[in-house]
């Protein structure tokens, strides 16, 4: 069996195939209290943090991968120490997925259903990606992101008459100062696909070194364009009254004659952004317990990681508000102030 490797797009698919979960849940409302009516201009300045986290994490693993790269440049035990930190937060990261992923399809409107009959869906379904081949995985991830995308313009584009530009602009010179420091939780928010750093040394070897750089920037000019649709027909009041603006705005979809109320096939096919995002965080755990035993099974730690993030996930500790207050501020701190640490310490270099 061939060495299992993936494209540099691959990746960037996974990336931001699962990034699309949580903004569509969190965005544009956590922005909203900060920066009004410029919250979509708020995603468009996270655009620089996004590429410096994304630089400083592919120059923390240098040659070797993220996980060798912090134990080269720290030493054994504080190396391993730092990645078990990882390890918790990605931990708690997939539990939270798994229990927003089946929240949402709690309250599509299926009486007959509980929250635990869909946690143990959902965790089926990413516990057997994440055990298998990460080749196998980019390629449904492709897949994920195309029906993803397809859904997103149908509900976008069909609200795009009715956006209005006086909901977007004019922007005073506060609040354009507001918008850009909320640029912050924004960049919170997308640093979900932080855990993806640990698979760059899974992908094929001679790519451009930037392309990662141009599907980061494509991915948060399309987010932008999509609060400023958001905020275009809600309005910065109402959306921030509401828990999900996005879903929100699906229910007002409809083409006479053709279809109406398409929230509940949007909400469905959201699923597909879970499982992108849970996939990615199980083989960055994998990659990681690979540092704590070299010849242990991959498999295992799946095995392991899922049935935990379940047992978490059913635990009655997580509350919206809080949840939107930690994410953002740890994938900042992960994402970009400790790898900003280990840049400045020596390279680590691929031994022969």
């Amino acid at each position: 069996m061939g060495k299992d490797t993936i494209s540099t797009t691959q990746l960037m698919v996974l990336v931001w195939a699962g990034v699309l979960a949580p903004a569509a849940e969190q965005l544009p409302g956590l922005l909203l209290p900060q920066a009004g009516r410029g919250a979509w201009l708020s995603v468009l300045a996270a655009t620089p943090l996004v590429l410096a986290a994304g630089w400083l994490l592919r120059r923390a693993g240098g040659e070797v991968g993220l996980a060798r790269g912090m134990t080269d440049r720290l030493g054994r035990t504080a190396g391993r120490g730092l990645l078990l930190l990882y390890m918790i937060w990605g931990e708690l990261l997939l539990a939270l997925r798994l229990r927003l992923s089946a929240r949402r399809l709690l309250v599509l409107g299926w009486r007959d259903g509980a929250l635990w009959f869909f946690l143990l869906g959902v965790a089926g379904m990413a516990l057997w990606m994440g055990r298998g081949r990460l080749s196998a995985f980019a390629r449904t991830g492709q897949l994920f992101l195309a029906a993803l995308l397809a859904a997103a313009g149908v509900v976008l584009g069909l609200s795009l008459s009715q956006a209005r530009l006086e909901r977007l602009l004019p922007l005073s010179g506060p609040g354009v100062l507001s918008a850009l420091s909320a640029a912050l939780p924004a960049a919170g928010v997308l640093g979900w696909g932080l855990f993806a750093a640990f698979l760059a040394d899974r992908t094929e070897k001679g790519g451009r070194g930037w392309h990662w750089g141009l599907w980061s920037v494509g991915g948060c000019l399309l987010l932008a364009l999509a609060q400023a649709v958001i905020l275009g027909n809600l309005g910065a009041v109402l959306a921030a009254r509401l828990d999900n603006p996005f879903f929100a705005l699906a229910k007002s979809v409809g083409v006479e004659g053709a279809f109406q109320r398409v929230e509940g096939i949007i909400s469905s096919l959201w699923t597909f952004a879970d499982l992108a995002m849970a996939g990615v965080l199980l083989f960055a755990l994998r990659a990681m317990a690979g540092e704590f035993s070299p010849e242990g099974d991959g498999k295992r730690t799946a095995w392991a990681a899922g049935l935990l993030a379940l047992v978490l996930a059913g635990l009655p500790i997580w509350e919206r508000g809080t949840v939107g207050k930690w994410v953002p501020a740890g994938n900042l701190l992960l994402g970009l102030a400790v790898p900003a640490l280990l840049a400045l310490l020596p390279a680590p270099r691929k031994k022969r």
